[in-house]
């Protein structure tokens, strides 16, 4: 057997194959962030030594934004070296509390002051800023729209829990999901946004609730109970939930909405964060006043790998290098749009690959959005009767990026 053989042996048999996968664990208490490489099989404790009250890290190819509530400011770390390139303030006691990146812009929370900010990842500026609800927390991005959660008034039982949906052309909220006490985080499966409510940690117990972002309202509520943080869902739709005190790990389907771990019957595991692809999932397990752990596990759930972090984690995140294993760049699916041309009173018909979920706006000559409509499993209908005849413009925002292109009505 050659080498080429082998190396083909060796992909198919392997339970887990991987290249340049490496986690980030923000360690709050320590003021440090731990890398773990998958590869060599370590753990860095002091990759970076980070600012006052660490929160939440983003990730991404080439830098690492790690949130410093205490400073009121974003970190700026190269994913190689651990070494920090700047740090860039965002507001005077707003608290930033979490960041997300959506092309070149960097959208960050402020949990103090009720805003979610726009900053230049290039220049580290903040470009713009917007109210929304009373302490916002975690947010996503979805078909041109960012979601903020906004945990509500801690002294008041978390009143004005919600969703606030922030179009992102115009960066102003356009529209406020009321949701129960204190939603936490958001998980985008199959076109639909899926966000944890942690409840009050006593006598409210948590949910989930199901936003469908063509509708932008509440289609489903799962009573998974406990206390759920953030979701991660696998490709054959399990959705696992970690628990706010870290005691626990639930899981429900993320597809038929079915309960299978809830509070009642939960998973043998604790986590306070979790990690994934389509190889493993990564626990992180607190350990409160001890140096936490971060548990691997395979698909199965069985034990693969853990590793020791530091002192009272608060996020752990995965960089998967583009050559990964699961992680190939997507590029969206060819759309087939007819008729087109397609007269007035006609139906506009879309057709693409069935994993395609998002949602399809059009424009007039002017820039202006005239229509707009959600795309399921591939499939879109737009009726034409109200346009009048001339040249259009798409704009298709999925889960596997942004396609566009012209159309055309005629008489």
């Amino acid at each position: 057997m050659n080498a080429k053989q082998i190396a083909i042996m060796l992909l198919l048999i392997s339970p887990i194959l991987l290249f340049g996968q490496k986690l980030f664990v923000v360690n709050s208490q320590s003021r440090t962030l731990s890398r773990i490489d998958l590869d060599e099989d370590s753990v860095d404790n002091n990759f970076a030594q980070l600012g006052n009250i660490p929160n939440k890290v983003l990730v991404t190819q080439d830098y690492l934004w790690v949130v410093n509530s205490g400073d009121n400011s974003l970190q700026k770390i190269s994913t190689t070296g651990g070494n920090t390139l700047g740090n860039f303030f965002v507001e005077p006691s707003s608290n930033p509390w979490d960041a997300i990146m959506d092309n070149n812009d960097i959208y960050i929370t402020g949990l103090m002051s009720s805003r979610v900010y726009k900053m230049d990842s290039q220049t580290g500026i903040i470009q713009d800023n917007v109210l929304v609800g009373t302490a916002p927390g975690g947010l996503a991005s979805f078909a041109g729209k960012l979601y903020v959660c906004n945990s509500g008034n801690y002294m008041a039982n978390y009143a004005g829990s919600s969703v606030s949906v922030i179009d992102l052309e115009s960066f102003e909220v356009i529209r406020t999901i009321p949701l129960p006490a204190n939603p936490q985080y958001l998980a985008i499966h199959n076109g639909l946004i899926h966000v944890s409510s942690t409840g009050n940690w006593s006598d409210i117990t948590g949910v989930i609730s199901v936003i469908d972002p063509a509708l932008d309202e509440v289609i489903q509520t799962i009573p998974l109970g406990g206390s759920p943080g953030r979701i991660w869902v696998n490709d054959n739709d399990v959705a696992y939930v970690a628990d706010g005190s870290g005691y626990n790990l639930y899981s429900y389907d993320a597809s038929s909405f079915a309960l299978l771990n809830p509070a009642s019957d939960p998973l043998p595991f604790a986590a306070s964060d979790l990690v994934g692809n389509d190889s493993f999932v990564a626990l992180l397990n607190p350990q409160w006043g001890e140096n936490a752990t971060v548990q691997i596990l395979r698909q199965d759930l069985s034990l693969w790998k853990s590793f020791t972090v530091r002192l009272m984690p608060t996020d752990i995140k995965l960089l998967e290098n583009p050559s990964s294993h699961g992680c190939e760049v997507q590029i969206p699916q060819a759309l087939k749009v007819y008729p087109n041309p397609a007269p007035t009173g006609s139906v506009m018909r879309i057709e693409g690959d069935k994993s395609i979920f998002g949602t399809l706006d059009v424009y007039n000559l002017r820039g202006q959005r005239v229509a707009s409509t959600r795309m399921i499993r591939g499939q879109a209908l737009l009726s034409l009767d109200e346009y009048p005849t001339g040249l259009y413009f798409y704009k298709l925002r999925s889960n596997e990026g942004i396609t566009s292109g012209k159309y055309i009505i005629t008489r």
